[in-house]
């Protein structure tokens, strides 16, 4: 096998490596924006990488990679059979329309296909620009760090789990330097190693560093030695603005439940302060409809019915004790048209001449001045915390259920995906009592690595169920995930359940001879589940993690007939609740060093982002300029080499380069004294070959020093000059 098919070969293969470290970059933006269609990235940058390892001219190789993407584009985004006429006018169709986007500035209204093609260029792009590094340098540090930084900034702050892909990346990232290394060192030997020892030296190498990767999926892991920044950059950033570019919403109780799911913005505005004897959840509504994406009621039109000692908020409890009558006074904020009322709700009281009427669906009370929905200010609800019977939730069997009264909390959409169904069974199969299966459900999510997150949460892509989505894909979210999640499953295992809103107890901020006060601020906006237990009524079910939930268990068994689970929870629950203490939190190891560094950040933050922006600015202005001042910076630092064997061999080859980047690249197979002419001629005098003649006998005449060394200096000078533009 000759020289140049062992050249390829190992170029080609430096070339895989490249393909696969560009798939990691795609894969994280794959999933985070719903795109699809990996392999067909990834076949593009394979072309990208293929045509100039092959020879292929441009004229050639840029038309197909063009048909490439115009097919492209209409298999991805095209509806209807994509013959070569539709593809071409849907294609330049798309594209004039986009131009005109482009040229009055609404580039919100840029269409999925033309995304498409701009995302394709830019991967033609940076293809070129990974194999300028590789041709001219032999080194791919920078695109190896580029990715490094990449793929652990996505893994921290966003959805993308990166642990199987930042070994990936190691292992091809080794490879690489390892290759790139050897191919330096190749290019020094007089005689370039055959294939023989080609195979010799890069076999060790993908053994070692392969089972090095896979050794090390298997030691121990040290814990972190550092604090975590990741807190401190993120309220940061909350105090700056959304610099990811997200649609974050604000927190805080909203009417539309209809699509759920994307970050939100902490808002510590306060809705409404509270007296109570104890803290309470406090509910708005429930929703019985899931529609996959959210949750809406089944009926749009609500009968009213007026509540208060003789028709009470909140049904009766059926079996279990409660706490005895008390009164929570509520003073309001924030305007609502409706009230919020805590767990056993019996009347509520306002000014004089307001009636409380009740939405017969949803259980929201709205009071009515003059016959008109109305805000008040101020109001109080009586009302008797319910504690459920742990024996009658022991005799919740399926078949107590009546039959079709509860088909509406059954409900389901039709295309919910059969593996929700199939977890649901798999967490509730072999609990008997619909108790034991909602109390399942709840503790599930605290003990499958489900993170509570306001903040880095991906939203569906189009055509995802919202629940699926969260169970399977992220794991990652807040409580309108949890809930939700508990509802399906519930009635996917036969379960009747509803999904309740409104606001967790907030924080207490004193205590009264009228109870403990409490103010609850938007950030409390909450929701949580409901399920239907036989014998008992609608029982309040807490999945979210970090939180407690409303209602309490009677206990009312022997300690014998209770599990170690039960009783356990009943001592907790007979603990008194100790006051806060007013006491300043306790300050991790290193969170001064982060607030400290913030405070300076804050301080100085105009002009830190001028100086950024300056820089990017003269970053970008060298990058167009570069050949007006790197050829200069490559005479400067060529004045204080030596001009030895290989430094002179090194400068050659930069020489070649730089006339490959004039215009003046040298063809396979021309001599190197052809060449020389060819580049005195275009140029005048005799530069070219005075150095070709030297680097001649340099390697070929196995000379170790440079003869005339001024002269060639200058002739060197003058011909990296000329390529000046």
């Amino acid at each position: 096998m000759n020289q140049k098919a062992v050249d390829r070969i190992f170029l080609g293969l430096i070339y895989v490596l490249v393909v696969l470290l560009v798939r990691e970059w795609l894969l994280p933006i794959i999933e985070l924006t719903g795109a699809g269609h990996l392999a067909l990235f990834v076949v593009f940058v394979g072309l990208c990488f293929a045509f100039p390892l092959f020879g292929v001219p441009w004229w050639v190789s840029g038309p197909v990679k063009l048909i490439y993407a115009v097919w492209f584009v209409a298999h991805a985004h095209m509806d209807g059979p994509a013959t070569p006429a539709a593809t071409v006018s849907f294609f330049l169709g798309d594209l004039f329309k986009n131009a005109g986007l482009l040229v009055t500035g609404e580039l919100g209204r840029i269409t999925d296909p033309f995304r498409t093609v701009l995302f394709l260029a830019l991967l033609w792009m940076a293809s070129y620009l990974i194999q300028y590094w590789i041709n001219l340098k032999m080194s791919v540090l920078i695109f190896y760090g580029m990715t490094v930084v990449f793929i652990t900034v996505l893994d921290t702050f966003s959805p993308y789990s990166a642990d199987a892909a930042i070994l990936r990346i190691l292992v091809i990232g080794f490879l690489l330097l390892g290759l790139t290394f050897l191919a330096k060192l190749a290019d020094g030997q007089k005689k370039r190693p055959g294939l023989p020892a080609f195979l010799l030296m890069t076999i060790p190498l993908l053994v070692l560093v392969t089972a090095a990767g896979a050794v090390s999926q298997f030691l121990p892991k040290s814990d972190p030695a550092w604090p975590d920044p990741v807190p401190f950059i993120k309220s940061f950033a909350e105090g700056a603005g959304d610099g990811l570019g997200r649609d974050a919403g604000k927190i805080g109780y909203g009417e539309d439940d209809s699509m759920l799911g994307g970050p939100f913005v902490g808002d510590d505005t306060v809705v409404f302060e509270a007296t109570a004897e104890r803290g309470q959840y406090w509910k708005v509504e429930t929703k019985d409809t899931y529609t996959s994406r959210g949750w809406i009621h089944s009926s749009e039109e609500q009968e009213l019915h007026p509540v208060g000692e003789r028709r009470p908020i909140d049904e009766p409890l059926l079996a279990g004790t409660t706490r005895g009558e008390d009164t929570a006074t509520l003073s309001m904020q924030l305007d609502f048209e409706f009230i919020v009322r805590p767990y056993g709700a019996i009347a509520p009281s306002g000014p004089e001449g307001t009636e409380f009427l009740q939405e017969a669906g949803t259980g929201k009370v709205i009071p009515f001045v003059n016959n008109a929905p109305a805000v008040l200010d101020a109001y109080s609800v009586t009302y008797d915390e319910p504690a459920y019977s742990l024996t009658a939730l022991r005799n919740t069997s399926p078949d107590t259920l009546p039959e079709g009264e509860f088909d509406p909390y059954l409900q389901l959409p039709d295309g919910l995906p059969q593996r929700v169904h199939d977890l649901a069974l798999e967490i509730t199969g072999r609990e008997e009592t619909l108790y034991e299966k909602a109390r399942a459900v709840e503790q599930y999510f605290r003990q499958n690595g489900f993170v509570y997150d306001q903040a880095n949460v991906a939203a569906p892509g189009a055509g995802e169920d919202f629940t699926d989505h969260f169970l399977f894909e992220t794991k990652r979210g807040y409580c309108d995930h949890f809930s939700t999640s508990m509802v399906v499953l519930l009635r996917s295992a036969g379960v009747p359940a509803r999904w309740v809103k409104g606001f967790n107890e907030g924080e207490e901020v004193g205590r009264t001879d009228a109870g403990r006060q409490f103010e609850v601020t938007n950030n409390n906006a909450h929701s949580w589940v409901e399920a239907y237990m036989p014998g008992v009524g609608w029982m309040p079910f807490e999945p979210t993690i970090g939180f407690d939930g409303a209602g309490g268990i009677d206990y009312d068994l022997d300690l014998d007939e209770m599990t170690e689970q039960e009783t356990q929870e009943m001592e907790e629950s007979a603990k008194p609740e100790e006051p806060e203490e007013d006491e300043a939190p306790a300050v991790s190891k290193g969170d001064g060093f982060w607030k400290s560094l913030g405070d300076r950040i804050a301080e100085n933050s105009r002009a830190i982002y001028i100086g950024l922006a300056v820089l990017a600015a003269a970053a970008f202005a060298a990058f167009l300029l570069r050949d007006k001042w790197l050829p200069r910076v490559m005479v400067a630092r060529f004045r204080k080499q030596e001009l030895d064997r290989e430094g002179f061999e090194r400068a050659y080859g930069r020489l070649l380069g730089r006339l490959r980047h004039y215009g003046l690249p040298k063809e396979d197979g021309k001599t190197l004294s052809a060449f020389a002419r060819e580049v005195d001629a275009h140029f005048g005098g005799t530069d070219m070959r005075r150095l070709t003649e030297a680097y001649e006998a340099v390697v070929y005449g196995g000379r170790d020093a440079v003869r005339q060394e001024q002269a060639v200096r200058e002739s060197w000078e003058n011909l990296i000059n000329r390529t000046i533009g």
